[in-house]
């Protein structure tokens, strides 16, 4: 007999076991017991199921229990005990109680009560199978789904060993296709033997790179089963098992030799076209979007004078001859619209004399856009000598009638058309014969009107036959033959013959053209004021929040710091000067963009310019260590008249393009001068040389684009706006000179500008004899602050100050007013104005400066222009009247703005000096110290 707990634990197991169990009589055909997970499966209680027929439960299309044990499930045969230990296994599908199906695995064993009697009953063990069936199926379409692809697409799909041979383990059907095997005779063999030998480094390279680049591409030659070799784009990427380890290669590639024989072909073709372009009897060139000079045969060397080098990345503007640069523009743009255009021009040589050419602008369409423009030129010099000879000698009537391009018909007094010149023909869409001898309303009058009622105009041309007095209508519309109208400018003069009235002369001309163009000059002259508001916004927007980074970066430097603040400290100064310098360079490509870029001629010395800019990247230099020499011509005056800021800017981008790309050997900076060719006036070329990695041929047409970067990767870890160099080559441009780039790739590259500058009258003469001296800045030199200056106050103030405001120091305590509603900014200014000595007091809007201003005598007021209540204008504007000359405080704008208008602005608002932000301690201290009076005033 069995001890209790063990039926206790049986009793336990049968109730908690997570399969199903139970017994079923086959006899009955129900079943007798069945466990709680049983009765989970099927969805009823025990006593449910008891009294419901297993039958009835089975799915339609799977046997009953009872049938499967009848029908060979149990066997009658007299040695059936031999095997009445052996579960019977049956695999089919019930309907659960709630409609659903599940599929089961049954394990049936006879009861060993029952073996020797009627074999009925039979213990069941029920696991369902459902989830694991569904799962199974579902791998049997996704691997159905990927065999498929796999067969019919039409790319190469292969899967390889990361051996040394990449050996082949699978081949996808599209191998007959592509080299002329079986995937049977392709599986198991070397992948590597079919490759070109001279594609096979590039090959096993590819493979070495693609663990780390997944989804990368190759491009090579594979051997087809004849013996021809068949050229293959593929993309491949490693795949890895659970561990992490490397598993397979998996491959597709593409059959591209159709695509390599058409780029064969059009090589050739260029190289066809490229003869034809080269000896063509006229110039041919083309150009960027931008209008720079992209490519050009040897003639436009010819019709220019300047070479190829100088002309390739110029701007066409500087040759065009100035009368001629609007009409130039407008058939540049139709032409970058799709347009083809053909007009006459006159270009300055570069020795000064005027060459007359005719130009065509074809379109450069690829893929339905417009890319460039193609031109060819002519000279139609002598032509257009020979054509003014003509007008000047020919007093033909006939001449003078089809020369003009406006249009002319003359009428009798019945209003019929005696004559009419083309250019009128045309313009009215008839052949001259089709007008002489018709009325002039049949000609002029809409031909889809429904009554011949007349325009007003044609009753004006009437009234002049009749009256004999000349009409002239500015603005009126003539229609054509095809029922269209157009824009006219028409005079109607009577013809007399001994004071008769003989008929009249019509003359006209087409305005349409001039009407839009109209329309498009006023819009964009709204849109370029309103992008010059947009420029003045976004300089006051950015300046103000960085003027407190910076201005607040400064004080803190001059704190009490350890080493690990300090450090801090310069990493912030380093990183808003880094911000300064790209905002500054948005903000000046803008300006050039604009128009609004003006040139400040001011003396300057170029060797300190150079000196300055190149002790600024000394640093750099050492620190990645390479050299940076500079070689200055001795000959150069010590004084220069020209723009220091702008010069210092180009200055400084080429350096840091040539440090940035160098990583080792040396960067140098030549200056030279070119032979004076007149007085008070030379040429400079500045140069700057590197080792670094150059620039691939293909891509130095693309260097002085705006927002262009030749190499992303270098770029995208030292930074940087795209910017630099377009700047340059406008800046360069704007001061009237040339910039030129020569580079090759891994051999470093070599920019050159040339631009023209003033002498004083005393430097006017040529300098000492030439000489090129070397200096080297030693690793570990200091760099030199990057020039921030503030915008100067404007010429004329200064003196006028000088005579009533002494620039020495005051014998007693200054007042000062600072006025912004920023409190980052007040506090900043306050700041460096108690490092000079004094305790200002502060005022956050206009409307409290004026009333502080009232209450207390002050000596200077720094006055921010944009605030609320009341702004800085109109807050200088009430001050400057409420006192006199002798009591009035000096006013000083403090702004983010910089523009030229900004300052007359103040000017006219009663202010008398200018400084802007970011703002700087040397620039508060110098209006300190010119503004402040000798006698403080005291207190009221």
């Amino acid at each position: 007999m069995s001890h209790p707990d063990e039926q206790a634990w049986f009793q336990q197991s049968y109730r908690r076991a997570p399969f199903g169990i139970g017994v079923f009589s086959a006899e009955e055909g129900r079943w007798l017991r069945a466990n709680p997970a049983l009765c989970r499966l099927l969805g009823y209680g025990e006593g449910e199921l008891a009294v419901i027929a297993e039958a009835d439960l089975t799915h339609s299309d799977d046997p009953t229990l009872t049938h499967f044990l009848l029908s060979g499930g149990s066997s009658d045969a007299p040695d059936a005990d031999a095997d009445a230990d052996a579960p019977l296994t049956l695999h089919k599908r019930y309907v659960h109680k709630n409609g659903c199906i599940i599929s089961v695995t049954l394990h049936l064993s006879l009861l060993e009560e029952n073996r020797s009697t009627d074999r009925s009953r039979y213990l069941v063990q029920m696991i369902d199978m459902t989830a694991q069936l569904q799962r199974e199926e579902q791998l049997r379409v996704s691997e159905y789904k990927h065999r498929l692809v796999t067969d019919v697409s039409l790319d190469w799909i292969s899967r390889h060993k990361t051996d040394e041979h990449a050996t082949i383990t699978y081949s996808s059907p599209s191998c007959r296709a592509f080299f002329g095997y079986t995937p049977e005779e392709m599986i198991g063999h070397s992948a590597i033997a079919g490759v070109h030998p001279d594609d096979l480094e590039h090959v096993r390279a590819f493979l070495a790179e693609i663990v780390h680049t997944q989804g990368s591409r190759v491009i090579f030659r594979y051997r087809h089963k004849d013996g021809h070799y068949v050229w293959l784009e593929s993309a491949s990427r490693y795949t890895f098992d659970a561990n992490g380890d490397v598993d397979e290669i998996i491959a597709v590639s593409r059959d591209i030799t159709e695509r390599i024989r058409a780029n064969q072909l059009l090589q050739e073709r260029e190289q066809k076209y490229k003869s034809l372009f080269d000896h063509n009897p006229a110039a041919v060139y083309s150009m960027n979007m931008n209008g720079d000079y992209l490519t050009a045969n040897p003639n436009l060397e010819k019709l220019t004078g300047y070479t190829l080098d100088e002309l390739i990345g110029m701007y066409w503007g500087p040759i065009v001859a100035e009368k001629d640069l609007a009409k130039t523009q407008h058939h540049f743009n139709l032409a970058k619209q799709g347009m083809p255009q053909s007009y006459d021009l006159t270009i300055i040589h570069k020795d000064g004399h005027l060459v007359e050419i005719n130009s065509t602008n074809i379109p450069i369409v690829v893929d339905s856009e417009v890319v460039g423009v193609f031109g060819i030129t002519t000279d139609i010099t002598e032509r257009q000598r020979y054509i003014e000879q003509i007008e000047k000698l020919s007093t033909s009537y006939t001449l003078i009638l089809n020369a003009v391009s406006e249009g002319i018909f003359g009428l009798d007094t019945e209003g019929n058309t005696m004559f009419v010149n083309p250019a009128g023909a045309a313009m009215l869409g008839f052949e001259p014969s089709e007008l002489i001898g018709k009325p002039y309303r049949g000609i002029l009058q809409e031909p889809y009107s429904n009554a011949p009622q007349l325009l007003d105009g044609e009753d004006a041309i009437f009234r002049v036959i009749q009256s004999g007095r000349t009409y002239h209508n500015k603005e009126s519309v003539m229609w054509r033959k095809d029922g269209s109208s157009f824009l006219v400018e028409y005079q109607v003069t009577p013809m007399t013959d001994k004071g008769e009235v003989k008929g009249a002369v019509v003359v006209f001309r087409d305005k349409t053209s001039e009407h839009e163009i109209l329309r498009a000059k006023e819009s964009a002259e709204r849109a370029d004021q309103a992008k010059s508001e947009f420029l003045a916004v976004m300089s006051h927007e950015i300046r103000t929040p960085m003027n407190g980074v910076i201005g607040m970066t400064e004080l803190l430097a001059d704190t009490a710091l350890d080493e690990e603040q300090r450090g801090y400290a310069d990493m912030i100064r380093q990183s808003g000067d880094a911000l300064m310098r790209i905002i500054n360079e948005i903000l000046d490509f803008s300006k050039i963009e604009a128009g609004k870029m003006e040139l400040i001629d001011e003396p300057l010395s170029v060797r300190d310019v150079v000196e300055s800019a190149a002790s600024l990247f000394a640093p750099r230099a050492a620190e990645r260590g390479i050299g940076l020499d500079w070689r200055f011509d001795e000959r150069i005056p010590a004084l220069v008249i020209g723009d220091e800021g702008k010069l210092r800017q180009i200055i400084v981008n080429l350096l840091g393009n040539a440090i940035k790309f160098t990583e080792h050997g040396a960067v140098q900076i030549s200056v030279s001068m070119h032979e004076p060719a007149e007085p008070h006036r030379l040429y400079i070329e500045f140069t700057v040389t590197d080792t670094g990695i150059g620039i691939p041929p293909d891509k130095q047409q693309l260097l002085f684009q705006s927002f262009t970067q030749l190499h992303p990767a270098i770029n995208r870890k030292y930074g940087g706006t795209g910017l630099g160099l377009a700047i340059c080559k406008k800046l360069v441009e704007l001061m009237g000179g040339l910039i030129t780039v020569s580079s090759k790739e891994c051999e470093g590259s070599v920019f050159s500008f040339t631009v023209p500058f003033g002498l004083p009258s005393h430097e006017a003469s040529a300098g000492a004899e030439y000489a090129l001296p070397v200096g080297r800045l030693e690793q570990g030199a200091e760099s030199q602050a990057a020039a921030n200056a503030a915008l100067a106050h404007t010429p004329g103030l200064a003196a006028s100050a000088a005579r009533t405001r002494p620039a020495d120091s005051p014998s007693g305590p200054l007042r000062l007013l600072v006025v912004d509603d920023v409190p980052v900014n007040r506090m900043l200014l306050a700041t460096l104005l108690r490092k000079l000595g004094c305790e200002p007091d502060s005022a956050e809007n206009g409307a409290e400066a004026i009333r502080m201003a009232a209450a207390g005598s002050y000596d200077i007021v720094f006055m921010d222009l944009q605030m609320p209540v009341m702004n800085g204008f109109e807050a200088a504007e009430k001050i400057h009247r409420m006192f006199d000359e002798a009591d009035r405080p000096v006013i000083v704008a403090v702004t983010a703005y910089a523009r030229r208008e900004d300052r007359d602005r103040c000017l006219a608002a009663g202010m008398q000096d200018f400084i802007s932000k970011p703002v700087f301690a040397q620039e508060v201290e110098r209006v300190v110290k010119q503004w402040a009076p000798r006698t403080p005033k005291q207190e009221r």
